[in-house]
């Protein structure tokens, strides 16, 4: 192996990434249309058999598409640029894409029982953006929850806020509550008056007090936002909580994950004033086109979230419950343990003890488990993530239940605590046990 190997495209980055980019890009050197094209295809192929057959998707940012979401979104719409209000748009022949989006918006504001939705952000950081760049000004504060409390990187002056030039303070935490220390929040909003107080993110594994923290925020006259990108879907088919009828002004949240749906963000608000200036935000401020392939795709996810039919939203809670408790079984310290571990699509396994999170998820990996990290209450903010964040909203898609859940801590456990060679072949065996997903819809799939 090359000790300093050399990257052509990303020669700035670290070690481990300039080491894989050069193997790919000394692999694929491709010249043609022709060639191009068998280089993608066997790709999409070998993913495919990764995703279906031998790997066990346990992440939690992740899905898997319905066959009528899969089947709704058509790559002809992705070229048609459509700005602007349906009725005032600048380019003509686009009456299809207004529909679209009027269906799109009125399902996504529907499922997430709210009055209007603004749904053509990319992704959740840039809806969290627009409310940024729509609520604040450069140098004022926001509240949101540090990175060991589950806050996402668009929350924080290092990523997302610091775009806006913002303050960022960290919501005073109860790890015990797994949520906003009320006892001392008065306090600290007096101190700090910020101008949004942000709850919710990438480690979502009980409700907010949102009632408490819409109080508090109404004392100050600020605006209480919770990122459901990771709950949205479960909130959607009425589970872990109502974030806008509970006190929420706005909430934003990706579109796939629990969501189900294409890649994307929204934002969903009952308060007009505040939808407008969202919508101010997202055009013309800070996008001109957008995919409008997402739309149709979109809705249908929206409307399946409502509908359960079939039923994946419950399941999803209960299996990730029975996985944890297996997992605990096992001896492995579980974030939330004294109150049932969680109650959404996520579990947190503390790490520490064996080796942190970077290095136990990559062991996961070397065994076909594909898991993530993220970092823990109390931990020091500079020192390496210590949890494992599994999800299991993915394989009950795909066919996992209750029952499942025992076998999936097993081999997660002899991943983790394996001494030898690695292997897939344990996770390719339960995965094969799995059968067709919900859909009945046949999932494995030949080695490339």
């Amino acid at each position: 192996m090359n000790a300093h190997p050399h990257s052509a495209i990303a020669p700035w980055s670290d070690a481990a990434s300039r080491q894989r980019l050069h193997e790919l890009e000394t692999l694929h050197r491709e010249e043609g249309a022709t060639a191009v094209a068998e280089a993608v295809s066997r790709t999409l192929d070998a993913y495919h058999y990764r995703m279906a057959t031998e790997g066990l998707v346990l992440y939690a940012g992740t899905n898997v598409l319905s066959p009528a979401v899969r089947a709704a979104h058509d790559g002809a719409l992705s070229t048609r640029p459509a700005l602007g209000w349906p009725g005032g748009k600048l380019q003509t022949g686009v009456e299809e894409i207004e529909a679209l989006e009027v269906i799109a918006a009125t399902q996504v504001a529907r499922a997430m029982r709210a009055t209007y939705a603004e749904v053509r952000f990319l992704t959740a950081t840039m809806a969290n953006l627009a409310l940024y760049s729509a609520f604040t000004q450069p140098g004022d504060s926001i509240a949101v929850l540090s990175p060991e409390a589950g806050g996402h990187a668009s929350h924080h002056a290092h990523a997302t806020a610091g775009v806006r030039g913002l303050n960022v303070a960290y919501l005073p935490y109860n790890s015990s509550d797994f949520d906003v220390d009320t006892r001392v929040l008065d306090v600290f909003l007096t101190t700090h008056r910020p101008k949004l107080i942000l709850v919710g993110g990438s480690v979502t594994l009980f409700p907010h007090r949102l009632g408490v923290l819409r109080e508090a925020a109404d004392r100050i006259g600020t605006l209480l936002v919770y990122d459901a990108s990771h709950a949205a879907g479960l909130i959607a088919a009425g589970y872990v909580q109502d974030p806008l009828a509970e006190g929420a002004h706005i909430v934003t949240f990706s579109t796939y994950k629990t969501f189900a749906g294409p890649a994307g963000g929204a934002a969903v608000t009952n308060d007009p004033h505040l939808a407008e200036a969202i919508s101010q935000a997202a055009y013309p401020v800070l996008t001109s086109n957008y995919d409008p392939a997402r739309l149709g795709p979109l809705a249908i996810a929206a409307a399946e979230a409502v509908e359960q039919q079939p039923s994946w939203a419950a399941p999803t809670i209960t299996a990730a419950q029975h996985l944890a408790s297996h997992l605990a079984g096992h001896g492995y310290t579980i974030l939330g343990a004294d109150r049932g571990y969680t109650r959404t699509h996520q579990v947190v396994i503390d790490a520490t003890a064996v080796g942190g999170g970077g290095g136990s998820v990559a062991r996961l990996a070397a065994h076909g488990i594909y898991a993530g990290t993220c970092r823990l209450p109390g931990q020091l903010p500079d020192a390496p993530a210590q949890g494992i964040r599994l999800g299991t909203q993915e394989i009950v898609r795909r066919g996992a239940d209750n029952a499942t859940m025992p076998h999936v801590a097993t081999v997660i456990h002899r991943a983790l605590t394996n001494t030898g060679p690695a292997t897939t072949e344990a996770a390719a065996e339960l995965r094969a046990g799995l059968g067709p997903d919900l859909w009945t819809v046949p999932q494995h799939v030949q080695p490339v």
